[in-house]
């Protein structure tokens, strides 16, 4: 498959990455946006963005193209256990990993909590969805956020150009940045959108399980990565753009330090690999994420769920050598997400747990794993 990736937003909006192909084109990205050649981060732009006054366009954002429908609130239910669709819990969707399918398409349903964040109707980053009313992403997507009538966030859809009826487009209630993130390739790159309204669970809508943080993703563990990004570097998803999927394994931060320290020379200072940070991907390169992916998941199985390890946060270029994907790690995020979803600490369950029937929850279907 080629780089996974994301469309460019608008100019000044913030965006995404993920790629597999040729490597990035260095010199293009740079004369763009007077930064760091190749950097991976965000939209193309953000450089530009940081430095230059702008005011949002008015107006509402555009209706869902193709048969989307507005996101409905759930049935009334006088139950006390999850919403569930046809029983199922997070981190199960109704279809299981393809593995033999040539290319990297995905097929409708397989990986159901895979969001679209998008400004005014332009997809500008992934996200996950973890419960019926909060997705969470990369904090490098919101840089400046002025009006939130200008975002919505579209779920269940598989090809962006045609959603398809199973899709549904919601508006944002809240956005809420890490305190920590301070741009680049700093820390705390994680944020979580509330929806405007909450969700009902379909076969093509369903959340992934958040890592406890006692969870531990081993090197060499292989894990995917979604996304509707770049192909390669500053080539789009070709049209109806269809969601994508790329395997990458995980890399200790030991050697993504290492890998990163190599062939500096004339190159900006050291881009460090903190605590809070996981690396993914391909010394050689060629397999990667890229712009517009970023916000978008690294999931991985354990047991027999689907489990959020990273969020796509940054990376020098697209498919580059020695340039792995990094990824906002969620183990380091427990807390801080509880701050938003105060009712987590209800919502955890065992790998052994998960698969034998609802939990009890008051708000949604979020789950966490103890253990590996």
């Amino acid at each position: 498959m080629p780089t996974l990736g994301a469309s460019p937003p608008a100019v000044g909006v913030p965006g995404v990455r993920f790629s597999t192909g040729t490597p990035g084109q260095k010199g293009t990205l740079k004369s763009l946006v007077g930064g760091p050649a190749g950097l991976r981060q965000a939209s193309p732009y953000l450089s530009w963005h940081r430095t230059t006054p702008w005011k949002w366009p008015a107006g509402p954002a555009p209706r869902l193209g193709g048969h989307g429908a507005p996101c409905a609130a759930p049935a009334p239910s006088t139950s006390s256990t999850l919403p569930l669709a046809g029983n199922r819990i997070c981190g199960q969707p109704r279809l299981t990993l393809n593995r033999l399918v040539k290319g990297q398409d995905t097929v409708p349903g397989e990986f159901p909590w895979q969001a679209s964040i998008q400004w005014r109707g332009v997809h500008m980053c992934g996200g996950s969805l973890i419960n019926d009313e909060w997705v969470v992403t990369a904090a490098h997507c919101f840089f400046q956020v002025q009006n939130l009538t200008q975002y919505r966030v579209v779920l269940g859809a598989h090809q962006l150009l045609k959603p398809g009826p199973s899709a549904c487009a919601c508006p944002v209630q809240r956005i809420i940045t890490n305190p920590r993130y301070a741009g680049q390739t700093t820390s705390g790159d994680i944020a979580l959108v509330q929806l405007g309204r909450r969700l009902n669970f379909t076969d093509y809508i369903l959340p992934i399980c958040l890592p406890d943080a006692s969870v531990h993703f081993p090197p060499g563990k292989v894990c995917w990565v979604t996304g509707w990004g770049h192909v390669r570097s500053w080539v789009d998803l070709p049209s109806p753009q269809t969601l994508q999927k790329l395997k990458v394994p995980i890399i200790d931060s030991k050697t993504c330090r290492i890998l990163y320290l190599t062939n500096m020379q004339n190159r900006l200072p050291h881009r460090n690999i903190q605590d809070d940070m996981i690396c993914a991907g391909y010394a050689e390169g060629m397999r990667d994420a890229c712009n517009g992916d970023s916000g978008g998941p690294m999931a991985c199985i354990v047991g027999d769920v689907w489990v959020l390890a990273g969020i796509v946060s940054w990376g020098e270029g697209c498919t580059i050598k020695n340039r792995p994907g990094v990824y906002s790690r969620l183990t380091s995020y427990q807390s801080w997400i509880r701050e938003y979803i105060p009712n987590l600490e209800k919502q955890l369950m065992s790998i052994n747990a998960i698969g034998q029937g609802p939990g009890k929850t008051s708000s949604g279907l979020l789950c966490s794993v103890l253990g590996t």
